[in-house]
């Protein structure tokens, strides 16, 4: 249980620093310090959450073709591919901003409720 606990305090870290670099990203007016934010912050947090993630399913016996799990993957993917565009082409749009938090927002919201692929059908 306690390395349950840990697991996902690790995980919980690894979000927090994601999603303070992607704030970072966008809030930095220095384009130097937009690139730091996503490649010294909000990179290594999403490594560190999906490493976290990868070691919680195998604590739980989860596989990880689950929905909720595939979709997670795909959608931080998404969220980090539109940070590393909007510092690679020094953008700091609305549209951009969206298009890095709002996969971020359905990541959150699919660890939270957990659907599966039974419950799709």
């Amino acid at each position: 249980m306690l390395t349950y606990r840990l697991l996902l305090l690790l995980k919980f870290a690894g979000v927090i620093l994601y999603g303070g670099g992607l704030i970072g990203s966008f809030a930095a007016t220095a384009l130097a310090d937009r690139k730091r934010a996503v490649h010294a912050i909000a990179s290594p947090g999403l490594v560190v959450t999906w490493f976290a993630g990868y070691l919680l399913t195998t604590q739980l016996l989860i596989p990880l073709t689950e929905f909720w799990i595939l979709g997670g993957i795909l959608l931080s993917l998404v969220s980090q591919l539109a940070l590393v565009y909007s510092v690679s082409r020094d953008r700091r749009t609305v549209a951009t901003f969206a298009a890095a938090f709002f996969p971020l927002f359905l990541v959150l919201a699919l660890m939270v409720f957990r659907p599966t692929w039974s419950e799709l059908r």
